[in-house]
């Protein structure tokens, strides 16, 4: 479904960026404050500032890795967490990088 809303609001073939921060504008409707920063060294984050899920997420990790996989299957990219609100974090930040050619 989120895949779905994605490619229905900006076009599957929509660059990176656009698709990124779609799916902020998803997340935040979602109650998870989500926002996409791009840094002034280019590089591309999604920043949740809430956990909708939090109290699954503190117990069951697979909640958060599942949200991981679905993040890059949605974007076609590489993310990687950087932070994580479920370890202690204010906030769960994911850099976004566009897949390497290897």
């Amino acid at each position: 479904v989120l895949r779905e809303r994605v490619a229905r609001r900006v076009g599957p073939d929509a660059p990176l960026i656009a698709r990124i921060r779609e799916l902020a504008v998803i997340q935040d409707e979602q109650g998870y404050l989500a926002e996409a920063i791009v840094g002034p060294d280019g590089v591309i984050r999604l920043r949740e500032h809430n956990c909708a899920i939090y109290r699954v997420a503190r117990t069951n990790p697979a909640a958060c890795e599942a949200e991981l996989a679905l993040f890059r299957e949605i974007l076609g990219a590489e993310v990687e967490r950087e932070t994580h609100i479920a370890a202690g974090d204010r906030c769960c930040t994911y850099r976004i990088t566009r897949p390497s050619d290897g």
